[in-house]
Protein backbone atom coordinates (compact mmCIF):
# COMPACT_ATOMS: atom_id res chain seq x y z
CA UNK A 1 0.00 0.00 0.00
CA UNK A 2 1.35 3.39 -0.99
CA UNK A 3 0.44 7.05 -0.70
CA UNK A 4 0.77 10.12 -2.87
CA UNK A 5 0.40 13.68 -1.62
CA UNK A 6 -0.43 16.33 -4.20
CA UNK A 7 -1.42 19.98 -4.16
CA UNK A 8 -4.37 20.66 -6.45
CA UNK A 9 -5.02 24.02 -8.05
CA UNK A 10 -8.62 23.75 -9.29
CA UNK A 11 -10.25 26.55 -11.22
CA UNK A 12 -12.47 28.89 -9.23
CA UNK A 13 -15.67 27.19 -8.07
CA UNK A 14 -14.72 23.83 -9.58
CA UNK A 15 -14.25 22.16 -6.16
CA UNK A 16 -16.81 24.03 -4.05
CA UNK A 17 -19.65 26.10 -5.55
CA UNK A 18 -18.82 29.18 -3.43
CA UNK A 19 -15.04 28.69 -3.58
CA UNK A 20 -14.44 31.83 -5.61
CA UNK A 21 -16.26 34.08 -3.15
CA UNK A 22 -14.50 32.56 -0.16
CA UNK A 23 -11.08 32.68 -1.82
CA UNK A 24 -11.18 36.34 -2.75
CA UNK A 25 -12.47 37.65 0.57
CA UNK A 26 -9.49 38.90 2.67
CA UNK A 27 -11.37 38.50 5.96
CA UNK A 28 -12.03 34.77 5.54
CA UNK A 29 -9.34 32.09 5.69
CA UNK A 30 -10.12 28.54 4.65
CA UNK A 31 -8.06 26.05 6.64
CA UNK A 32 -9.19 22.51 5.79
CA UNK A 33 -12.00 20.21 4.75
CA UNK A 34 -12.35 17.49 7.38
CA UNK A 35 -15.16 15.47 5.79
CA UNK A 36 -16.94 15.37 2.46
CA UNK A 37 -19.73 13.05 1.34
CA UNK A 38 -21.83 12.67 -1.80
CA UNK A 39 -25.47 12.40 -0.74
CA UNK A 40 -28.21 10.39 -2.45
CA UNK A 41 -29.85 13.52 -3.87
CA UNK A 42 -26.63 14.53 -5.68
CA UNK A 43 -25.63 17.27 -3.25
CA UNK A 44 -22.56 17.11 -1.05
CA UNK A 45 -22.13 17.49 2.70
CA UNK A 46 -18.95 19.12 3.97
CA UNK A 47 -17.33 19.82 7.31
CA UNK A 48 -14.88 22.70 6.81
CA UNK A 49 -12.49 24.49 9.16
CA UNK A 50 -12.32 28.28 8.79
CA UNK A 51 -10.71 31.29 10.45
CA UNK A 52 -11.24 35.03 10.41
CA UNK A 53 -14.48 36.97 10.24
CA UNK A 54 -17.03 34.19 10.64
CA UNK A 55 -19.92 36.64 10.33
CA UNK A 56 -18.62 37.45 6.86
CA UNK A 57 -18.31 33.73 6.17
CA UNK A 58 -21.94 33.26 7.18
CA UNK A 59 -22.95 36.12 4.90
CA UNK A 60 -21.20 34.56 1.89
CA UNK A 61 -22.76 31.16 2.54
CA UNK A 62 -26.21 32.67 3.14
CA UNK A 63 -26.13 34.61 -0.14
CA UNK A 64 -24.92 31.69 -2.29
CA UNK A 65 -27.82 30.05 -4.17
CA UNK A 66 -25.90 26.76 -4.38
CA UNK A 67 -25.85 26.38 -0.58
CA UNK A 68 -28.87 24.37 0.57
CA UNK A 69 -28.16 24.72 4.31
CA UNK A 70 -25.28 25.43 6.66
CA UNK A 71 -24.35 26.01 10.29
CA UNK A 72 -21.19 27.61 11.67
CA UNK A 73 -19.72 27.23 15.16
CA UNK A 74 -17.09 29.50 16.70
CA UNK A 75 -16.13 33.16 16.72
CA UNK A 76 -12.71 33.86 15.18
CA UNK A 77 -12.17 30.23 14.18
CA UNK A 78 -14.51 27.32 13.90
CA UNK A 79 -16.20 24.74 11.74
CA UNK A 80 -18.93 24.90 9.15
CA UNK A 81 -21.21 22.02 8.24
CA UNK A 82 -22.93 22.64 4.92
CA UNK A 83 -25.00 20.91 2.27
CA UNK A 84 -24.27 22.35 -1.16
CA UNK A 85 -24.90 21.55 -4.79
CA UNK A 86 -22.07 19.41 -6.11
CA UNK A 87 -19.82 20.72 -8.85
CA UNK A 88 -18.99 18.40 -11.73
CA UNK A 89 -15.42 17.98 -10.47
CA UNK A 90 -16.41 17.14 -6.89
CA UNK A 91 -19.18 14.75 -7.91
CA UNK A 92 -16.83 12.92 -10.27
CA UNK A 93 -14.06 12.71 -7.66
CA UNK A 94 -16.38 11.30 -5.00
CA UNK A 95 -17.96 8.82 -7.39
CA UNK A 96 -14.52 7.56 -8.43
CA UNK A 97 -13.49 7.35 -4.76
CA UNK A 98 -16.54 5.25 -3.96
CA UNK A 99 -15.86 2.94 -6.91
CA UNK A 100 -12.07 2.74 -6.69
CA UNK A 101 -9.51 0.92 -4.57
CA UNK A 102 -8.16 4.02 -2.84
CA UNK A 103 -9.07 6.41 -0.04
CA UNK A 104 -8.53 10.13 0.44
CA UNK A 105 -6.78 10.86 3.73
CA UNK A 106 -8.58 13.66 5.52
CA UNK A 107 -8.31 16.50 6.12
CA UNK A 108 -7.78 18.24 2.78
CA UNK A 109 -5.69 21.27 3.76
CA UNK A 110 -5.58 24.65 2.05
CA UNK A 111 -2.15 26.06 1.23
CA UNK A 112 -1.20 29.73 1.44
CA UNK A 113 -1.42 30.10 -2.34
CA UNK A 114 -4.95 28.72 -2.55
CA UNK A 115 -4.11 25.12 -3.37
CA UNK A 116 -5.55 22.05 -1.70
CA UNK A 117 -3.19 19.47 -0.23
CA UNK A 118 -4.62 15.98 -0.81
CA UNK A 119 -3.18 12.60 0.21
CA UNK A 120 -4.39 9.48 -1.60
CA UNK A 121 -3.78 6.01 -0.12
CA UNK A 122 -4.12 2.80 -2.10
CA UNK A 123 -2.54 0.48 -4.61
CA UNK A 124 0.24 1.80 -6.82
CA UNK A 125 -1.81 1.43 -10.00
CA UNK A 126 -4.56 3.55 -8.45
CA UNK A 127 -2.12 6.28 -7.47
CA UNK A 128 -0.67 6.35 -10.97
CA UNK A 129 -4.05 7.53 -12.19
CA UNK A 130 -4.27 10.39 -9.67
CA UNK A 131 -5.19 13.00 -12.31
CA UNK A 132 -8.21 10.92 -13.27
CA UNK A 133 -9.08 10.20 -9.63
CA UNK A 134 -9.02 13.86 -8.61
CA UNK A 135 -10.24 15.37 -11.85
CA UNK A 136 -8.41 17.15 -14.64
CA UNK A 137 -6.90 20.01 -12.64
CA UNK A 138 -3.43 21.45 -12.28
CA UNK A 139 -1.57 19.64 -9.54
CA UNK A 140 1.90 19.36 -8.05
CA UNK A 141 3.27 16.11 -6.62
CA UNK A 142 4.60 16.73 -3.10
CA UNK A 143 5.66 13.25 -2.05
CA UNK A 144 4.97 9.58 -2.56
CA UNK A 145 6.09 6.37 -0.88
CA UNK A 146 5.15 3.33 1.14
CA UNK A 147 2.24 4.06 3.44
CA UNK A 148 2.49 3.24 7.14
CA UNK A 149 0.54 4.66 10.09
CA UNK A 150 3.63 6.77 10.90
CA UNK A 151 3.24 8.57 7.57
CA UNK A 152 0.17 10.38 8.85
CA UNK A 153 0.06 13.83 10.38
CA UNK A 154 3.22 15.86 10.71
CA UNK A 155 5.34 13.39 8.70
CA UNK A 156 2.88 12.90 5.84
CA UNK A 157 5.02 14.70 3.25
CA UNK A 158 8.32 12.95 3.94
CA UNK A 159 9.84 10.53 1.46
CA UNK A 160 10.75 7.01 2.55
CA UNK A 161 14.43 7.97 2.75
CA UNK A 162 13.76 11.14 4.73
CA UNK A 163 11.62 9.18 7.18
CA UNK A 164 14.39 6.57 7.57
CA UNK A 165 16.96 9.28 8.32
CA UNK A 166 14.61 10.97 10.80
CA UNK A 167 13.77 7.72 12.60
CA UNK A 168 17.47 6.86 12.88
CA UNK A 169 18.32 10.32 14.18
CA UNK A 170 15.58 10.08 16.79
CA UNK A 171 16.63 6.58 17.85
CA UNK A 172 20.30 7.58 18.25
CA UNK A 173 19.43 10.70 20.24
CA UNK A 174 20.28 13.40 17.70
CA UNK A 175 17.34 15.52 18.92
CA UNK A 176 17.93 14.95 22.63
CA UNK A 177 19.02 17.86 24.82
CA UNK A 178 21.93 17.59 25.30
CA UNK A 179 22.47 15.91 21.94
CA UNK A 180 23.50 12.25 22.22
CA UNK A 181 24.46 11.67 18.57
CA UNK A 182 26.01 13.63 15.71
CA UNK A 183 25.37 13.69 11.98
CA UNK A 184 28.42 11.43 11.66
CA UNK A 185 26.76 8.88 13.96
CA UNK A 186 23.58 8.89 11.89
CA UNK A 187 25.60 8.62 8.68
CA UNK A 188 27.57 5.65 10.00
CA UNK A 189 24.37 3.86 11.05
CA UNK A 190 22.86 4.29 7.57
CA UNK A 191 26.15 3.84 5.67
CA UNK A 192 25.81 7.17 3.86
CA UNK A 193 27.83 10.38 4.01
CA UNK A 194 27.50 13.08 6.62
CA UNK A 195 26.62 15.55 3.86
CA UNK A 196 23.74 13.38 2.67
CA UNK A 197 22.39 13.04 6.21
CA UNK A 198 22.57 16.80 6.67
CA UNK A 199 20.65 17.37 3.43
CA UNK A 200 17.92 14.97 4.49
CA UNK A 201 17.68 16.46 7.99
CA UNK A 202 17.36 19.99 6.57
CA UNK A 203 14.68 18.82 4.11
CA UNK A 204 12.73 17.14 6.91
CA UNK A 205 12.90 20.19 9.17
CA UNK A 206 11.95 22.51 6.32
CA UNK A 207 8.84 20.47 5.49
CA UNK A 208 7.74 20.21 9.10
CA UNK A 209 8.35 23.88 9.93
CA UNK A 210 6.76 25.08 6.68
CA UNK A 211 3.60 23.17 7.48
CA UNK A 212 3.22 23.84 11.19
CA UNK A 213 5.08 27.05 12.04
CA UNK A 214 3.41 30.25 10.94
Amino acid sequence: MRYATVIMYPDAESFHPVEHELARDPDVRRKAIHAIKLLDDGTIALLAEVEGDLDRYREIMRDAPSVRSFTVSGDESGYCYSQVEATEMTRGMLERRNEGDFVIDMPVEYTDDGGQRVTIIGKEEALMSAPELLGQVDMELVSTGQYTPDSEGVFADLTDRQREVLETALRLGYYENPREATLEDVAAELDITRTTVGQHIRAVESKVFDKYVF
